[in-house]
């Protein structure tokens, strides 16, 4: 079992997906109480659904759920940020809370100058936080303890696995592991349907797709070679694999991908004009 948060109460600003995955990762560590998880849901149905599902305590209203909150998790969507994040939400949240954004694209510097006076860390977590297999990097502010940094890697580790950044590397961050999910998908797609055109179920395809995936990535992870000296290991000279792997080369997936991080990077630029 987890040890302990030493939090009296934390609040989750927005009870969505997200926020979900970060509750159900807590609740089921047992990292604290969880009736002092205070969740200010959009919807009175969704603040039952997590109540009735998590024991936690669900409210409508965010000012009710920050008050007296150790600990505020910013758990909605960038563009949310003007209209749920205003002075009297700002005004009710204590002075020693600390601010933990999941919001991309969302500074620090703003975050503080929303809630004045208060330590903010800014995180960068991806959608397999809801299977507790996610990646979230953590990119503490500047006045932030050490004690908030460990809680909030024991709260996102619960979730999964966690790296701490500098907020300045949260944009690459964004376009390798934030957005990596999207990639992974089109890719188990194309090798399933690749399956699928040499004769295998669809069903079929999709599983031994998805779990060579999983398997692959646990393997770089666990054993810490490097994914080169993993890839020689099953590349024979002159075998089935090499052919394979010319083939990806050949269709420049490597390129696609360097591609894909750039868009992501070109993509945020444009979004902070706005």
């Amino acid at each position: 079992m987890a040890e302990k948060l030493s939090l009296k109460k934390l609040a989750f600003i927005g009870g969505g997906a997200m926020g979900e995955a970060i509750i159900k990762g807590m609740t089921g560590a047992c990292l604290m109480d969880p009736a002092a998880i205070y969740v200010g849901a959009h919807r009175p149905e969704r603040a039952v659904y997590l109540h009735n599902t998590y024991g936690v305590t669900g409210v409508v209203d965010n000012k009710e759920a920050v008050r007296d909150a150790d600990m505020v998790i910013l758990a909605i969507k960038p563009q949310m940020v003007d209209s749920a994040l205003d002075a009297g939400l700002a005004e009710a949240v204590g002075r020693k809370a600390v601010i933990v954004s999941i919001m991309g694209s969302v500074t620090i510097e703003k975050i503080a100058g929303i809630f004045k006076g208060n330590p903010v860390i800014r995180t960068m977590p991806n959608t397999p936080l809801a299977v507790g297999a996610g990646m979230t990097a953590i990119a503490p502010g500047a006045e932030v303890s050490e004690d908030a940094v460990q809680a909030v890697q024991q709260i996102f580790g619960c979730c999964g696995e966690t790296v701490l950044i500098q907020e300045k590397d949260i944009e690459a961050v964004t376009a390798v592991s934030g957005c990596g999910p999207g990639y992974v998908y089109v890719l188990i797609d194309a090798l399933a349907d690749a399956g699928v055109m040499a004769g295998l179920s669809r069903a079929t395809a999709i599983q031994l797709a998805a779990q060579t995936f999983a398997g692959s990535g646990k393997m770089v992870l666990e054993t810490g070679k490097h994914p080169a000296v993993l890839r020689d290991m099953v590349t024979s000279p002159g075998g089935t694999t090499i052919a394979g792997i010319k083939a990806l080369e050949n269709g420049a997936v490597r390129g696609a991908l360097f591609n894909a991080v750039q868009a992501v990077l070109d993509r945020s630029e444009q979004l902070k004009k706005h």
